[in-house]
């Protein structure tokens, strides 16, 4: 099993596009990822260093000990990362009400690797 560290997961970010992770729990495989407003951060390609990886966790590393239903979220559009504190809803219609409760313009489909907009 390979250690996870911040620079396993900038590379895995950028090879892959994305990313969902909380340390010691596998990534979800059903559900829908839900941003929680306020925890967004946009970095360009170009900006996104493990450095930059490391202090955005750093930064909300208190409220994912305190919450254990959040997992780090990270995703590649265009020019921009996307870096972002989600929870997993598995029901649908309670994901895209929750999205747009915390402001969100899209939630993730696990299961389908697909983009909802709201």
């Amino acid at each position: 099993m390979q250690t996870v560290t911040v620079e396993t997961l900038y590379a895995d970010i950028l090879a892959t596009g994305g990313m969902t992770y909380r340390p010691g729990t596998p990534a979800p495989l059903s559900g829908y990822m839900v941003s929680v407003a306020g925890a967004e951060r946009m970095l360009p390609v170009a900006r996104f260093t493990p450095a930059a990886l490391e202090q955005y966790m750093d930064d909300y590393r208190a409220r994912m000990k305190v919450t254990a239903s959040l997992y780090y979220g990270a995703w590649v559009d265009g020019d921009y990362v996307y870096l972002d504190v989600s929870v997993n809803v598995q029901d649908r219609a309670e994901a895209e009400s929750m999205g747009r409760l915390e402001f969100q313009l899209a939630i993730f489909d696990v299961a389908n690797a697909e983009v909802i907009s709201l």
